[in-house]
């Protein structure tokens, strides 16, 4: 049995704890304060408070809300996960689309790049039409 990369650990334990058991703290463990992502609302805002903030607005839109890593792809300092989020629409607001009840099956992808051990960026890519097109946003 080889050892699990310690990068995709870091990974792991933020989709388990993090995306799907609502610890924000775990962030912290993981990504710098200049962290930068994109694809999140707002594309390119640094730091563990954006991620925080929208780990969080997930969490509150679909409380529910399970992510599973169907792919890991590890080259270098760079970590490919590609995942299917789930989750019900029973809480918030969602980017202006009230709370439907409705279930999702979303997938997508993210590429992490880690430096001594932490990630300092994330482009995130996942269907937002898809994604509102299942919660009813269009009729």
């Amino acid at each position: 049995m080889t050892d699990v990369n310690p990068n995709r650990r870091t990974l792991e334990r933020y989709y388990e704890e993090c995306l799907n058991k609502g610890n924000l703290d775990v962030i912290y463990e993981g990504a710098t304060d200049a962290h930068i992502s994109h694809g999140t609302a707002e594309n390119g805002k640094e730091g563990v408070e954006h991620l925080k903030e929208w780990v969080r607005i997930q969490r509150a839109s679909f409380p529910d809300l399970h992510v599973t890593v169907d792919d890991w792809i590890i080259e270098g300092e760079k970590v490919v996960s590609r995942f299917t989020a789930r989750g019900t629409h029973t809480g918030v607001e969602y980017y202006g689309i009230p709370a439907t009840g409705r279930t999702f099956a979303i997938p997508g992808i993210v590429i992490d790049e880690f430096s001594e051990g932490v990630i300092v960026e994330s482009w995130f890519s996942m269907d937002g039409f898809e994604l509102a097109k299942q919660l009813g946003a269009f009729g």
